[in-house]
């Protein structure tokens, strides 16, 4: 009998290899959860994933998790960008302002 995620969604079986596969996206999942609480917080230090060697390819049963973990690394990748480019506007701000008795302060948390 198929056991049922927390949604009510069946779970697929996971044995020896997707095992493996599994818990690297979990692990990228909670990396990624970890990233997101970071950046609201204004700091982010990324770390790398590692696949162990020999792993083998990806199971068919985990192919739409991979995705939505792909999809969910490219908007952190983007929301990373979009906070770079707003910094580096406000610094080049501050710096045309240079010589101006007003102090400038750049939120570095938006």
């Amino acid at each position: 009998m198929a056991q049922s995620d927390a949604a009510g969604a069946p779970e697929a079986a996971v044995t020896g290899q997707d095992t493996s596969w599994a818990s690297i996206l979990d692990d990228m999942e909670a990396r990624l959860d970890g990233h997101r609480r970071a950046l609201a917080e204004g700091a982010v230090h990324p770390s790398p994933v590692v696949v162990p060697a020999g792993l083998g390819p990806l199971p068919p049963a985990l192919h739409d998790r991979a995705a939505a973990v792909l999809a969910a690394t490219r908007h952190m990748e983007a929301e990373v960008e979009r906070q770079r480019d707003g910094l580096r506007s406000a610094l080049h701000r501050a710096a045309r302002a240079g010589g101006r008795e007003a102090a400038t302060y750049v939120d570095a948390r938006a």
